[in-house]
């Protein structure tokens, strides 16, 4: 992996990489763990945070980042049961 598992997850839920099967080809399956972990966290962290009701960009922000995030999830799980864990 060319860059830290923390920082893909990181940079998927800005939205400045999106997970495809063709990317995740790059990755060793303890690679794969790692980002799984770190997309996990960046979830939860993502949810935890509390956005003021009278903020709607905020809001709109943190649901972007929890749909690039939940997205990527479904890719990463997809492309692992098809390669057989």
């Amino acid at each position: 992996m060319a860059a830290p598992a923390w920082k893909t997850a990181e940079d998927v839920a800005e939205g400045y990489v999106t997970l495809n099967v063709v990317s995740l080809k790059k990755f060793q399956p303890h690679e794969l763990d790692q980002l799984q972990r770190e997309l996990e966290r960046v979830l939860r962290d993502t949810r935890t945070t509390i956005v003021p009701e009278s903020d709607a960009d905020k809001a709109q922000a943190k649901n972007r980042r929890l749909l690039r995030l939940s997205q990527a999830t479904t890719v990463l799980n997809s492309y692992r049961s098809r390669m057989g864990r």
